[in-house]
């Protein structure tokens, strides 16, 4: 009996403190957002007034400076979506499209700022699908800006977009160190990581998967990915055909 009561207080204790955390990401992230707009704001003006100067140097450091508020900007937008999905008020705003100029306009996009990677749109079909096309786009963007941080080694990524039973289907392919089957399931979990000490690691916060995850799952698809460590890894994703 004691144990039972033991273990309720400890299930209880657990989901108040997981209470207490999403609610700090959620006015964290609220509170950030503001600021960080208003940095964005004020490089840009600086950008502008240096290059009519022509001052190549300040230029540098303004463009470095853009590139990290871009990317804290991400962290933001993603713990924001978090906390959505933690109360149920993420939405989509359903359209038809055509899922193959949606992935080439990302690969265009991702490939002009990559210095590394060359992203070829291997295969591609016009698809056309029903749903949010801007969260599409974020699960794209998620899968290949982590195809080509996880591949630092290799310079290029694979993309194809084929359809299958009345589905459409995305992979993304990296040549990069791969994923062990025992973390195959677990990284599309909240806030999980995969760690090897005889690995190098890669920072991050573990949930950009769990967060496209849950986007395509409101979409009635499915992600998961093809993995062995070492060996590169590609990462898929469904959605249901337009049918209108």
């Amino acid at each position: 009996m004691q144990f039972a009561v033991n273990v309720f207080v400890d299930l209880t204790e657990r989901k108040e403190l997981e209470l207490r955390r999403d609610e700090f990401i959620s006015m964290a992230s609220h509170e950030l957002k503001t600021p960080v707009t208003s940095l964005k704001g004020f490089t840009q003006v600086l950008y502008r007034r240096f290059k009519k100067r022509g001052e190549e140097e300040p230029l540098n450091f303004l463009a470095r400076m853009d590139g990290q508020l871009n990317k804290l900007t991400k962290l933001i937008n993603d713990l924001l979506d978090l906390s959505k999905l933690q109360t149920g008020k993420l939405t989509v705003q359903e359209e038809a499209f055509n899922l193959a100029d949606v992935v080439r306009d990302i690969v265009d996009t991702l490939q002009a700022t990559s210095q590394t990677h060359q992203l070829v749109l291997e295969e591609t079909t016009h698809v056309e699908v029903f749903g949010d096309k801007d969260r599409i786009e974020q699960v794209l963007i998620n899968l290949l800006t982590n195809a080509m941080k996880y591949s630092p080694q290799a310079n290029r990524v694979i993309i194809r977009v084929s359809t299958e039973h009345e589905q459409a289907i995305v992979s993304v392919q990296d040549f990069g160190i791969g994923i062990a089957e025992a973390h195959q399931q677990k990284i599309f979990e909240r806030f999980y990581q995969v760690t090897d000490p005889m690995e190098k690691t890669f920072p991050g916060l573990g949930i950009g998967l769990f967060i496209s995850n849950e986007i395509i799952k409101q979409h009635h698809g499915q992600m998961w990915v093809v993995s062995s460590k070492g060996d590169g890894a590609t990462f898929k994703f469904t959605l249901p055909l337009y049918k209108g």
